[in-house]
């Protein structure tokens, strides 16, 4: 056998298993490559309707917003006026009627505290005055009640000598009337007193 003859098949095979594995694998290539096109092209697809339908969804919101601003910017002017026309109305009745309330109020408050004050000094005096009152009328109360004692004192002291006076004394006959007159007269004199 010839040595030549066997190098140039097994070059030979060698060379054609490398060529079918060659082609196997370019036609895995082949199919990956495509498979690979079709996955792009599917993604290219999904982008595509994902931004038809931002694009759409978007378009009306920026149409819509766009509407929105336009009547802002129509009635913002007649907003702006009457937010100015209430800023001045409430600045005139504040200057108006809230000032000179809160003056007046402040006034009043002034007043009735400078009342109260009056009024607290007005019970101290009355008070003052009443104790000095009470303590003068028990003064006297004592003093005439010493004085009204005296007298009833006294006044029983003359009765009961005068009594005494008159039970020790004999009557006299032709003055007996008279006497008698006279005791009963100063006895309904004293019972009276």
């Amino acid at each position: 056998m010839d040595w030549s003859l066997i190098a140039s098949l097994f070059w030979k095979f060698s060379l054609g298993i490398f060529l079918i594995a060659l082609t196997a694998l370019a036609g895995y290539m082949c199919a990956a490559v495509g498979s690979l096109r079709n996955s792009l092209n599917s993604i290219r697809n999904t982008l595509n309707s994902t931004e038809n339908i931002v694009n759409q969804e978007v378009g009306e919101l920026i149409t819509d917003v766009d509407r929105t601003v336009k009547e802002v910017n129509k009635e913002l002017p007649e907003l702006l006026q009457n937010l100015n026309g209430l800023t001045a109305s409430l600045q005139g009745i504040s200057e108006s009627e809230i000032q000179p309330t809160v003056h007046n109020i402040q006034e009043i408050s002034s007043v009735l505290n400078q009342s109260i004050q009056e009024l607290n000094e007005l019970v101290q005096k009355v008070s003052n005055f009443s104790g000095q009152t009470i303590e003068q009328a028990v003064f006297f109360r004592n003093q005439i009640a010493v004085s009204l004692a005296d007298i009833v004192s006294l006044w029983q002291g003359i009765k009961a000598g005068w009594d005494s006076f008159s039970s020790t004394q004999p009557p006299e006959p032709e003055e007996e009337g008279t006497i008698s007159a006279a005791s009963n007269h100063n006895k309904r004199e004293v019972e009276t007193c």
